[in-house]
């Protein structure tokens, strides 16, 4: 692991490396089979609350907390009706299957990534309650396929516009043939969420005497991964046979020649780091077993009119669906193990990103309920011992926020006063330029032009905080969402063509094909660009002017 594999006695107890705390958003580590690091994106909530990151998975939280909350309601009988549409007959009301569209199409607008999870767990949800209203058989699947295809069609009408002209950067699916996830690793992602979910899981064996179908769930459990592992082996032929002009490429940087060889070079890698996948075995195959057993909850009631649950029946109801929830979660974090999405990094990293992330909504939620569930239920020693255990595994869980925060806020000192304003740092770094951004808040709207360069740094300063468009934001990022450079075509050599060409005649093309309103010129773009500046004095308007920062207007 980065920066953690050197001796520990050269480590301070407390962490003093610069920005340290980024580091636990990389704790996943990839090598290729020659040594190289593909770097790999582990975020988890409280990192992207530290970080301040508005990013749509940071946004979407919120919304995807309501459909665990409406996956919820529905197991436990809310909404609980009948719908009839043509011949389908559906056991929920329609403002039920209503909310469902909705906030399933409002996920796919918010973070495309959390309708894949969403919706496994309201159908999954909606599945178990009818297992549950009426037992099972095979019409069971006929419910759960039916409810997924309506609520699916439902979402995507309410949010017809949207899904007309929605455009993403993933290119298909392709195989993880060489990169299994580390045991290590797996348990500093999620180590303080699997204790409490085994220890419960446990006493759901032990003490409560739940009868459990350890061969179903662990068969399954096994298989699902073996299948996993030949389909992705088997989707590597078929892009050899279809493709290998994608193929041969990645061979290439191997070393390696054939697929044969491939397979030979990947297999003992994955049975070398089998602690991640032994992990995940007892995780799914613990959460299947269990939520297998028809007796963990009984019928809640056999008609439409009865009441929705009793207490006791609440209980059990809760346990169902905290195992879905571990069951889920632990599908998310076995599906990168093997395949992951096609986008410009060319590795896993951005669905290890978003998987994990989701997992870790789950997971937190079931171990947040197990621990609950264990502190009212154990009594004597082992209550002891679990409170202790409890007790230790927060301090540890809780080191990265307290020291975090310490080191993000610098100890809590402030050049000013404090504040949430997250521009304050322009007007204390650059008043000139902070006087231009309030003066563009004001003005008309228009395109403003200013530097462009890389990410995380302060370039799109001016167009960020005064809210008017700009003609390229930071390119690499710009890629990220809309998969590649094609869209943004030559703006970045346009821009800088503005900025430096003596040239009033090209210079003015350029401005009238961008619909440019707004040129700033500052420090930034100076150091940027030898910016040749008479030609706007020239022949454009100066609007604000101070210090160092000037805009001009453009008829």
């Amino acid at each position: 692991m980065k920066e953690l594999s050197q001796d520990p006695a050269t480590l301070t107890p407390i962490p003093e490396r610069f920005w340290w705390w980024w580091r636990a958003s990389r704790v996943i580590q990839d090598y290729d089979l020659l040594g190289n690091f593909r770097e790999t994106i582990d975020e988890f909530p409280f990192f992207s609350f530290l970080l301040g990151d508005l990013h749509p998975h940071v946004l979407s939280m919120p919304f995807a907390l309501l459909a665990i909350a409406v996956a919820l309601n529905i197991f436990l009988g809310g909404w609980r009706g009948e719908t009839k549409i043509l011949t389908f007959r559906f056991h929920l009301k329609p403002l039920g299957l209503f909310s469902v569209a909705l906030i399933l199409g409002g996920l796919a607008f918010l973070n495309t990534w959390d309708i894949l999870i969403a919706a496994a767990l309201i159908a999954s949800a909606y599945l178990l309650s009818r297992i549950h209203e009426d037992g099972w058989s095979w019409s069971r699947l006929e419910d759960f396929l039916y409810f997924g295809l309506l609520t699916g069609i439902a979402a995507i009408l309410l949010y017809l516009p949207f899904y007309l002209g929605f455009a993403s950067q993933a290119g298909g699916i392709l195989p993880n043939l060489i990169n299994p996830t580390r045991g290590a690793h797996l348990w500093v992602m999620f180590g303080t969420l699997l204790l409490p979910i085994f220890f419960w899981m446990i006493y759901l064996w032990r003490s409560e005497k739940t009868p459990v179908n350890w061969r179903s769930g662990f068969a399954l459990a096994l298989g699902l991964p073996l299948f996993l592992w030949l389909f992705s082996w088997l989707i590597a032929w078929g892009i050899s046979r279809v493709n290998p002009g994608l193929a041969m490429p990645f061979l290439d940087s191997q070393n390696l020649s054939s697929l044969g060889e491939l397979f030979s070079a990947a297999t003992p890698r994955r049975l070398e780091y089998i602690a991640g996948a032994l992990t995940l075995l007892f995780v799914t195959g613990g959460s299947l077993s269990l939520l297998w057993n028809p007796h963990l909850s009984s019928a809640r009631g056999r008609g439409t009119d009865s009441p929705l649950v009793s207490r006791g029946e609440l209980k059990r109801g809760g346990t169902s669906f905290t195992l879905l929830l571990i069951l889920l979660g632990s599908l998310l974090v076995l599906a990168p193990e093997y395949f992951y999405l096609r986008d410009q990094f060319g590795t896993r990293m951005n669905t290890i990103f978003k998987f994990y992330y989701q997992a870790w909504l789950l997971w937190s939620l079931a171990a947040a309920y197990g621990a609950a569930s264990l502190l009212q239920k154990l009594r004597g020693g082992w209550d002891r011992v679990h409170r202790t255990g409890l007790a230790l595994l927060l301090i540890a869980g809780l080191i990265y926020p307290v020291f975090g925060v310490i080191s993000k806020t610098d100890s809590f000192s402030s050049p000013a006063d404090w504040t949430l304003d997250g521009a304050a740092h322009i007007t204390r770094s650059n008043p000139d330029e902070a006087a231009a951004i309030v003066w563009l808040q004001s003005a008309p709207d228009g395109i403003v032009l200013e530097a462009v360069g890389g990410s995380y740094t302060g370039y799109a300063r001016i167009s960020t905080n005064s809210g008017l468009p700009t003609l390229l934001g930071w390119p690499g990022h710009e890629a990220q969402w809309r998969g590649g450079y094609a869209e943004m075509g030559s703006r970045q050599k346009d821009i800088e063509m503005i900025y430096t060409t003596s040239d009033w005649d090209t210079t003015k093309a350029f401005l009238d094909h961008y619909q440019v309103r707004y040129v700033v010129v500052g420090l930034l773009e100076k150091s940027t660009y030898h910016v040749d500046e008479t030609k706007f004095q020239h022949f454009l308007e100066p609007v604000f002017s101070q210090g160092a920062t000037t805009i001009y207007l453009v008829p």
